[in-house]
């Protein structure tokens, strides 16, 4: 019964998904990467409910969950907020780009190496957190000195 569940809530938030017409967004990156990260829900969904079924492990829907669903939304939302908080043009450059892509890069790498042969589980898990942590260093090295500084307007932030 739980399998079945999981599957109509991912079937329900796909449905949403499409409704949202985010192709549309393709020109945005600032907007694609929390449409992309929305997607990593239906997803983890499906995935908990073929692990119910026994189909897959479970961690393969928690780092759907976690890694593509939540950190991609973290890395959307905080770049977002750090431009409009900073006087800066809501607008993603290459450099956050790039962080949005190494964000989704590790929520896929888990999800496929799930299954690769059991010795290449480990490599796996290393490559995804040097994306993850690239991502997060890249918001960090361009984020960190706008964050200390007054807006680029002198309003209040």
């Amino acid at each position: 019964m739980g399998a079945l569940v999981l599957m109509a809530a991912a079937l329900a938030h796909s449905v949403r998904l499409l409704r949202w017409r985010s192709w549309m967004t393709r020109r945005w990156p600032i907007l694609w990467i929390l449409h992309a990260a929305y997607a990593w829900i239906p997803w983890d969904l499906f995935f908990l409910g073929l692990a119910q079924l026994g189909w897959v492990v479970p961690s393969v829907g928690i780092h759907a969950l976690g890694l593509g669903a939540t950190g991609g939304l973290i890395i959307g939302m905080m770049t977002r907020t750090a431009r409009g908080h900073t006087g800066r043009p809501v607008a993603a450059s290459g450099r956050e780009v790039l962080a949005y892509g190494l964000v989704l890069l590790a929520a896929v790498m888990p999800v496929l190496g799930s299954l690769m042969p059991a010795q290449w589980h480990a490599t796996v898990l290393v490559l995804t957190a040097r994306a993850w942590s690239l991502a997060f260093v890249l918001y960090l090295w361009k984020f960190t000195p706008w964050l200390l500084r007054t807006r680029l307007d002198g309003r209040d932030g």
